[in-house]
């Protein structure tokens, strides 16, 4: 992914990836901080679909049952949820399909 930044007069050359795409849908498994299920699903998500590689996501993350056995600062599916529908749908957003797991 190639980007022309003006303000310093030079090009970036981004290197992005998602954990696999299948047929448009791009899937991310999460079971690490918060800060990268939220780039996952409002971020890098829309930035594939802008690049007409994926039109939907698949993002997978622990219950909030699962991620009280793991390390601090786990993402969790109840955070998510309540986070999402706090922030409301914008112009920009794909159709995402967060599933929760748990043992």
């Amino acid at each position: 992914m190639v980007t022309q930044v003006p303000e310093i007069d030079q090009t970036h050359h981004g290197f992005r990836e998602m954990d696999f795409t299948k047929s448009r849908p791009g899937v991310e498994v999460q079971l690490g901080k918060y800060a990268f299920m939220v780039y996952n699903v409002l971020a890098k998500m829309t930035i594939f679909a802008r690049q007409g590689i994926i039109d939907s996501g698949l993002e997978i993350v622990p219950m909030l049952s699962l991620a009280k056995n793991m390390s601090t600062g786990v993402s969790y599916f109840e955070q998510m949820k309540s986070d999402l529908e706090y922030r409301g749908e914008s112009n920009i957003d794909i159709p995402v399909l967060v599933l929760g797991i748990d043992v």
